[in-house]
């Protein structure tokens, strides 16, 4: 068994707001699986990913740069012939280079053409939707609308899957990699389709909800969390494991707690639609129950991810992700030098803000 590097595990949720969770305050939804999560790691305050909408966060986060700087736009279409560039160089394929095995499941959304997916950017096997859950034959949908396909890596393996059980299909597929590569080292990216719209949800996670399909959307992604923790512990992995849980962005204005008490939601500049949860955890290395509010965003797991793989970041580009191993292991912010001091918040390229320090 490798013990020598980390297996890392991203889960990366879709619209999940600030105050959606328990331990970010919310009263609305009961989220126990990830506030123990947080209990047993660090949760981040000052968190923010590189833009307010999905696809640009996400190719942010992937590179570790600006949207901007990698000439990303804001959100994907179906068939949209832009995608993020295969001169680009992911986190998965830094991690797979350094030996890992790489796999993403769920919702990818930086390009459905054949050169921009998944296993072009580094990942071994894909398992998921190409786009959003709402770009397919939805209801309201004309036949006009193609249908939304479910991949495994290349192949369509389901036109407009039944979307009521593709979290627990989500949670199969992951469980399955884990399982198969529980002797390390792994990087496993889960992404989410909850809690973006439409919602389907099944009763198991109704059941119990206080704020209707949106409420039983966050027990999905509770669930789904308590499962994936309890796998790492039944194979004894659970120490040699990295696992962080973020949002591509924040809140619509639907949900009743949503971004709370962040002004804004999802598509605008203001702190509610860029600043989302992060909660790190990793028992032993990690000191339990600790929040950390320095500026941090999810560029900054590029390579940070990067340091703790032994991979070799490319010196040919300019990185804007910085490394916050620093704050992830020490016991207080001020036992480490802050890694960020700043922060540019772009909405479609234009820069809308900035924020030094405590100040934006």
């Amino acid at each position: 068994m490798n013990r020598e590097k980390t297996n890392i595990i991203l889960i990366n949720c879709d619209d999940l707001g600030y105050g959606d969770l328990g331990c970010y305050g919310s009263e609305m939804h009961d989220t126990p699986h990830i506030d123990r999560m947080a209990a047993e790691g660090v949760r981040f305050t000052d968190f923010y990913m590189a833009a307010p909408v999905c696809s640009a966060s996400r190719a942010g986060m992937l590179t570790g740069c600006y949207p901007k700087r990698i000439n990303f736009p804001g959100v994907l279409h179906p068939a949209d012939p832009r995608g993020l560039a295969p001169s680009e160089i992911t986190i998965a394929r830094l991690l797979r280079d350094a030996g890992y095995a790489t796999q993403l499941v769920g919702k990818w959304h930086c390009g459905d053409q054949a050169q921009f997916l998944p296993t072009n950017h580094g990942f071994d096997g894909y398992y998921g939707l190409p786009y959003s859950n709402d770009m397919g034959r939805n209801k309201g949908a004309g036949p006009e609308v193609p249908p939304l396909p479910l991949l495994d890596n290349t192949n369509v393996m389901l036109q407009q899957p039944d979307q009521t059980s593709l979290t627990e299909r989500y949670v199969e597929h992951s469980l399955r990699f884990i399982r198969k590569h529980c002797d390390g080292p792994f990087f496993l990216y889960l992404a989410h389709k909850y809690v973006h719209v439409p919602l389907y949800v099944p009763d198991l996670f109704l059941n119990g909800s206080r704020d209707g399909l949106y409420g039983g959307a966050v027990s999905g992604l509770d669930w789904a969390t308590g499962v994936i923790l309890h796998e790492l512990k039944s194979l004894g992995i659970d120490e040699n494991t990295l696992v962080i849980f973020t949002s591509d962005n924040g809140a619509r204005w639907t949900s009743n707690d949503g971004n709370r008490p962040l002004r804004g939601c999802k598509g605008t500049t203001w702190e509610g639609g860029m600043r989302v949860p992060c909660i790190m955890r990793w028992p032993g290395r990690i000191p339990a129950g600790r929040t950390s509010r320095s500026l941090t965003a999810a560029m900054d797991f590029y390579p940070t991810l990067a340091s703790l793989a032994g991979a070799e970041i490319p010196a040919d580009r300019i990185i804007d992700g910085k490394d916050i191993s620093s704050l992830m292991f020490s016991h207080a912010d001020a036992a480490a030098e802050p890694p960020r001091n700043t922060f540019f918040f772009y909405l479609k390229g234009r820069l809308e803000a900035v924020r030094c320090g405590k100040w934006k």
